[in-house]
């Protein structure tokens, strides 16, 4: 399997392909970090290795290899050199490429339990953050199932107290049913009152006036020379015919005393066939007022 160099200057650490500088004590660069490091300038003293900071004081410390040589390069570069020297630059650079292939992997493996850090780091984060969402949610959850209880008790009230509202209101339209039908009752008995009031008024006018009537008539007929005998107190007396009712007239005054020469024998005479009239003429107008309400 091939293996890709890589810079060793750890804040690079870009692949290498064609051209590169390589040190005696094993490491190699790019062209860029080389020259910004200081590496390809061979007068400016003594140098060192930016991995290993090792000092590079021969010229031949540092040099720069090409990655991918070509046909006359590998035919060229170790000819003329003996077995033993061929061996040891084949020994010295498998050497190197071994030592690569070694700092690769502890780069490599530094790198996975950096990660791996990071990863328990984040995890045991993420786990803490997971167990306080979930008992965030459990608080939550309990806090809704707390008012999905409230609301069911609010709407079990709601419902009580709807239909108390609806057994008041029917209740108060009983009651204010009841009394209008009262005040209807009490109004119809204050008109029937104020009616046998205002007729048993009129009844006692009429009658007022047909008592005035029959007292002038029997005056008049007096005036006329029809008087009746006189006794000895001055008093005229009333035949017994008239008495006991010779005309119709007669017959519905049974309670008509003898003596009608004064004012108050004829009221007397009167009252019992006015208070009679008046109390079936109320009857009467009770019964229709009573029926018309």
């Amino acid at each position: 399997m091939d293996f890709t160099l890589r810079c060793n200057y750890l804040k690079c650490r870009s692949p290498l392909n064609d051209c590169a500088v390589v040190t005696t004590c094993s490491h190699i660069f790019c062209i860029n970090c080389s020259d910004s490091l200081g590496l390809s300038n061979a007068n400016g003293g003594i140098r060192s290795c930016p991995a290993c900071e090792t000092q590079l004081a021969n010229p031949d410390d540092v040099v720069v290899a090409h990655l991918n040589p070509t046909e006359d390069y590998k035919t060229s570069v170790l000819s003329g050199l003996s077995p033993g020297i061929i061996m040891e630059c084949a020994g010295r650079g498998l050497a190197f490429y071994s030592y690569q292939c070694t700092q690769e992997i502890v780069y490599q493996e530094y790198l996975a339990k950096s990660l791996t850090d990071k990863y328990t780091s984040l995890s045991a984060h993420m786990n803490k953050i997971i167990h306080d969402a979930n008992s965030e949610i459990t608080g939550l959850r309990d806090k809704l199932a707390a008012v999905q209880v409230d609301q069911k008790n609010l709407e079990q009230r709601h419902n009580d107290l709807t239909d108390a509202f609806r057994e008041k209101t029917k209740a108060f339209q009983q009651i204010d049913k009841a009394y209008r039908s009262l005040k209807a009752q009490v109004m119809s008995a204050q008109v029937a009152t104020a009616a046998s009031d205002d007729a048993e008024i009129a009844l006692q006018s009429v009658t007022s006036n047909r008592f005035v009537d029959r007292l002038g008539t029997r005056n008049s007929g007096q005036a006329d020379g029809h008087r009746y005998p006189v006794d000895q107190r001055g008093i005229e007396q009333i035949h017994s015919r008239q008495r006991s009712g010779g005309s119709g007239e007669g017959r519905g005054r049974a309670d008509v005393p003898h003596s009608v020469g004064s004012v108050g024998g004829i009221n007397g005479w009167n009252q019992p066939a006015q208070a009679s009239r008046g109390f079936s003429s109320r009857t009467l107008i009770k019964h229709r007022l009573m029926k018309l309400c």
